[in-house]
């Protein structure tokens, strides 16, 4: 059965978790939110704010070389995110990388006014081929699309052109959906890795359905 989660009675999890194949930051201490990680993603989990706020899913962006955070990091924070990724701190006004990065182990979405900053982090930190663009015609791609190495669930208002651009870069089919009984913004209520995934916890059956054969291909 899938797994459902609400953080703090809130099924945007996707705020709260930034995973990645083999590790996941958990921004708040929750003990179901832990469990549910390591058995459905089968990850190391480490738990810490980021620039101290939980909403680490919204700040960070990781693949499976390592985490990218804003200079709004504390020494304290980046000490913890150490014992499990490797942490390089970009130097930027935009800090919510989370909110505007999508990537996996092969390519990355971003933002189309990132600054060169973030782009050159992407790119050689996390090693992977990069492009500029909107998903559903939002530019704050990293929560509108879920993409892992094995497959993607976009915004359901993702164009031919931006579906197509975003299996070129990222090397994965892909599908268009929605979470939590119709929300678009994907990201906010997903969070996935090539081994399983967890919704929040207002998701239908419907949308599970959607969820496992975009995920799952």
């Amino acid at each position: 059965m899938p797994k459902l989660l609400a953080i703090r009675g809130v099924p945007l999890i996707g705020l709260y978790i930034r995973a990645t194949e083999d590790f996941a930051v958990l921004g708040v201490n929750d003990e179901k939110a832990k469990q549910y990680l390591m058995e459905e993603l089968d990850v190391d989990v480490v738990v810490t704010t980021i620039a101290g706020s939980e909403l680490v899913g919204a700040l960070a962006c990781a693949n499976s070389n390592g985490i990218l955070v804003s200079d709004q990091i504390t020494s304290k924070e980046k000490e913890k995110l150490s014992r499990l990724f490797e942490v390089h701190v970009v130097k930027t006004p935009m800090t919510c990388l989370g909110n505007i990065v999508c990537v996996n182990d092969r390519g990355a979405i971003i933002h189309p006014e990132a600054d060169s900053a973030i782009v050159s982090a992407v790119e050689k930190f996390l090693d992977v081929e990069t492009a500029k663009s909107t998903i559903g015609g939002i530019k704050t791609v990293g929560m509108s699309a879920v993409v892992t190495n094995r497959g993607g669930l976009l915004n359901p208002n993702a164009s031919e052109w931006e579906i197509k651009k975003v299996e070129e870069v990222m090397g994965v089919e892909v599908g268009t959906g929605t979470v939590n009984f119709g929300s678009d913004m994907v990201g906010t209520g997903l969070v996935a890795n090539s081994k399983g995934y967890i919704a929040g916890k207002d998701t239908t059956g419907f949308e599970l359905g959607i969820i496992e054969e975009s995920l799952f291909p």
